[in-house]
């Protein structure tokens, strides 16, 4: 198991325009992700291989250099990295880390967790979760202050009905524990008030989150009936009952994209998601509660090309920053708090086909891309 230690690793920053700045993942990782905590650290798991390893590292100076790596992963070369799949995290209870992958995609499953509790040091040895194994995709999860922490996949463990226009669809399995991850409960189906929750796209995303206003979010890429349409589950954190919303009536009719939901809710219970519809890409916020969704924003240009891993995130002043890639070329453009662009916008960098970006705002207020 590697340590931190207080080496520096300088992560390479690519001057961009207005305040959106580019940062390298070190050690070449790839599908990077990243929390910023309220002291303004920057936390980040990433993958290397494929199959590969995890790691985990931070920095206390806005991403302009990083400690040596934690590895998540006891067991070697078991963490399924490219497209959105590698290593999630949350932040939990006392600052604890707790983080899941995917062992092996579809042959074997494996929803795997392990949490640091000294501060990203060491991890605990990884744990299975799925009960039976089976195959199964889109391990994410949740955490809070409180801990309760969330892990979700999807599957088919056996009894749910299949949907015979998508034989790909696959219900959302969970667990949870209320001890910030010393434990966990059984295997259990996820349930709401529209059928897309047992008919979820079988190999895209899953996002989850705790809001500040204690509900749960958990986003996703439907299913049911073939339609490939975004939606937002919001339900009770303690309880196994959501409520369903759709973010974009698009009737998308498509094979599985492979490509989910991100999105980030505020304290106020607006959810801000970015999504690709018929290789378009787009985003939209919703209102208070999370009753509705605004009309959808599409990028300032067309392109013949796919428009994928599309991810908006919002400063403080409601502006946003939605980046995408088309082949291999990560872009982004800014917009006003009602959704106009700014006519600020460019290319990120060059990150190759099969692996994503990400982008956080850092404690300047700031806009970053990591990739």
């Amino acid at each position: 198991m590697l340590r931190l230690t207080l080496l520096a690793i300088l992560v390479f920053t690519v001057p961009a325009f207005a305040d959106v700045k580019v940062i390298r993942a070190p050690n070449d990782g790839q599908v990077p992700e990243v929390v910023v905590d309220a002291a303004g650290t920057v936390h980040m798991t990433y993958g290397k291989g494929q199959p590969g390893n995890g790691f985990y590292v931070q920095s206390k100076d806005g991403g302009k250099t990083f400690n040596e790596p934690a590895r998540l992963n006891r067991e070697d070369d078991t963490v399924t990295c490219g497209m959105e799949r590698g290593p999630k995290f949350a932040l939990g209870k006392d600052g604890v880390v707790h983080v899941t992958w995917l062992r092996f995609y579809k042959k074997g499953g494996g929803a795997m967790y392990t949490r640091s509790t000294d501060g990203g040091k060491t991890f605990e040895p990884e744990r299975r979760l799925e009960s039976p194994q089976y195959g199964l995709d889109n391990a994410t999860l949740a955490a809070d202050a409180d801990g309760n922490v969330f892990v979700a996949w999807t599957g088919h463990p056996g009894g749910n009905a299949k949907d015979e226009e998508n034989p790909i669809s696959a219900p959302i399995v969970f667990v949870r524990s209320s001890d910030n991850g010393k434990t966990f409960s059984k295997n259990d189906y996820l349930k709401s008030d529209h059928p897309v929750s047992s008919h979820a796209c079988g190999c895209c995303r899953l996002s989850a989150s705790f809001g500040a206003d204690g509900k749960l979010y958990i986003a996703l890429r439907g299913g049911w009936k073939n339609i490939r349409d975004p939606y937002l589950l919001v339900g009770p954190k303690d309880k196994n009952d959501f409520h369903c919303v759709r973010i974009s009536e698009d009737n998308w009719d498509f094979g599985c994209p492979m490509m989910g939901i991100p999105f980030r809710a505020d304290e106020k219970g607006r959810v801000l998601a970015g999504w690709m519809s018929d290789f378009k890409a787009y985003w939209s916020i919703s209102d208070e509660g999370t009753k509705n969704f605004r009309s959808k924003v599409a990028t300032p240009q067309s392109s013949k090309r796919p428009q994928e891993f599309p991810l908006a995130v919002a400063n403080a002043k409601g502006e946003v920053l939605f980046t995408w890639k088309e082949g291999d070329r990560v872009l982004w453009a800014t917009y006003n708090s009602d959704g106009t662009a700014t006519g600020k916008s460019g290319t990120a960098g060059q990150l190759p086909n099969k692996l994503k970006q990400t982008a956080f705002v850092g404690a300047d207020g700031k806009f970053y891309i990591v990739f």
